[in-house]
């Protein structure tokens, strides 16, 4: 039960950000997770 409130919630965050912000947050999230990656990846 805890997954399927996990999911609805990210469901409803991702529907809301794309109808009222155009996508902004999930953009700045996905270039801040590629940053992160990319100083992870480089350090070995």
């Amino acid at each position: 039960m805890r997954y399927v409130i996990v999911i609805c919630a990210v469901t409803f965050f991702l529907i809301w950000d794309g109808l009222y912000n155009q996508g902004s947050y999930l953009d700045t999230t996905v270039r801040e997770i590629t940053r992160i990656a990319r100083y992870i990846t480089g350090m070995m």
